[in-house]
């Protein structure tokens, strides 16, 4: 399982099955249409790093998604 921590939102604390690595932004994708949720964009930081939507994410990696938040 992947632990995703969504932060600064109400969908909290999820953890999603995975079989295999998979990129993060197909687990986000897999995780928002199974709830009818339009995410947008996102940050999204593990062990300390920011990392991109092709990143690997595998068994057991704990995530942290943060709204991506504009304005000027």
């Amino acid at each position: 399982m992947v632990k995703l921590n969504f932060k600064l939102t109400e969908r909290g604390e999820v953890e999603i099955p995975l079989s295999e690595p998979q990129c993060l932004q197909t687990v986000l994708d897999r995780y928002n249409a199974e709830k009818g949720i339009d995410a947008g964009g996102y940050i999204a930081v593990c062990r300390g790093k920011v990392v991109p939507g092709d990143q690997l994410v595998h068994d057991g990696d704990e995530i942290d998604i943060f709204p991506a938040i504009s304005g000027g």
